[in-house]
């Protein structure tokens, strides 16, 4: 008995033998992402076919163009993945890794703020006449699974496996030299790809005429494309300061996330929807209709920016340690090096039974 325990925890937990080979874990894992990958392509697709034959509707060009790109990028990043993940590919590791925890991160609030609209949803859905409110509530609850499997389950079975001591064993074990990954610790990396996404407001304020919330004021235009771009050069500073390890760079985000946060939540408890979305470019039409949606207002905006600061200030005290002094350096091993340093350890014999939270 105990040991049909012991096997049944280490196939829930996948603990087991750290050094054990998982290459068809990996293989399996890296198929599946390229399956997504061509999903999102077909999706892309889909979207492109369904577009040109009904027309925009209510959304801005700039927006359909938007979301196209964000497919496609979705598409490059899971088909590359893949292939890195069969292949066994250190920088694959720890990107699916990377990638996963910011999914969660985002995935969770997109999840509350549908919770929070789906009763208006529904009410919007029914009062047009074209659905019966069962077939309302069926979609709702069909995208709200969607959401939890794709933004949520998902990525944490990545985080799951790609975390496992014998995964990182095994693409150590692969391919020996150390890679650019092994330079930076994971929440590091993390940090760069969120500042990554952030010098890309550069190119999504296109769609919104480059609105921006200064401290009460919305700026659009070209005065909106300035801060915008200040902005951008905020966040680059940040994603280098991150991969090279400055502690500068840390201070540097945490001012960037007071001042946007503050700013935000500043304007958003002052501002009409309105004057918001005329600043936009959204046409009287699509103002009505965005008018109907009244979840969206500036109480849940202000709402959404405290909470947004709070957890990115908890993130930046995390990973306060990861940054080292301008002169330390890191020696990145190869695994050559670091199995021959642990045979020359010496040999401790346990004192007693080994416990998950010894780990």
């Amino acid at each position: 008995m105990k040991e049909l325990f012991k096997k049944a925890r280490e196939w829930v937990w996948l603990e087991g033998d750290p050094a054990k080979d998982r290459k068809v874990g990996l293989v399996v894992a890296g198929i599946l992402e390229v399956v997504l990958g061509i999903l999102c392509f077909s999706l892309a697709m889909l979207l492109l076919i369904v577009v040109s034959t009904t027309g925009l509707g209510g959304m801005k060009g700039s927006h359909f163009w938007m979301a196209m790109g964000v497919m496609f990028y979705l598409t490059a990043w899971f088909i590359v993945m893949g292939l890195g993940s069969i292949k066994a590919k250190r920088w694959a590791r720890a990107l699916v890794l990377v990638g996963a925890w910011v999914t969660v991160f985002f995935g969770t609030l997109a999840l509350a703020l549908v919770l929070y609209i789906l009763p208006e949803a529904h009410a919007l859905m029914t009062d047009s006449g074209f659905i019966s409110p069962a077939a309302a509530m069926t979609i709702l609850y069909f995208s709200i699974v969607v959401l939890f499997l794709l933004q949520l389950l998902f990525p944490v079975l990545g985080i799951m496996f790609y975390g496992l001591q014998g995964v990182q064993t095994t693409c150590e074990r692969v391919n020996p030299k150390p890679c650019w990954t092994d330079r930076v610790p994971l929440p590091l990396l993390a940090m760069g790809f969120i500042s990554a996404m952030g010098c890309l407001s550069i190119v999504a304020g296109l769609t919104t005429n480059y609105v921006v919330f200064v401290y009460g004021k919305v700026v659009s235009g070209g005065y909106g494309f300035l801060v915008t771009l200040c902005i951008a050069i905020g966040f680059g500073y940040v994603g280098w300061g991150a991969f090279t390890r400055k502690a500068h760079a840390w201070w540097g985000a945490y001012v960037l996330v007071l001042i946007t946060s503050s700013s935000m939540m500043l304007t958003f408890s002052e501002l009409e929807m309105e004057t918001l979305f005329a600043q936009m470019g959204y046409t009287a039409d699509q103002m009505d209709r965005l008018g109907q949606f009244k979840a969206v207002n500036p109480a849940a905006l202000t709402f959404i920016s405290c909470i947004w600061g709070v957890m990115a200030c908890i993130f930046l005290v995390w990973v306060r340690d990861c940054f080292k002094p301008e002169q330390y350096v890191d020696e990145v091993k190869s695994y050559e090096q670091i199995k021959a340093e642990e045979e020359a350890k010496p040999k401790v014999q346990p004192g007693g039974p080994r416990m998950r939270l010894d780990d």
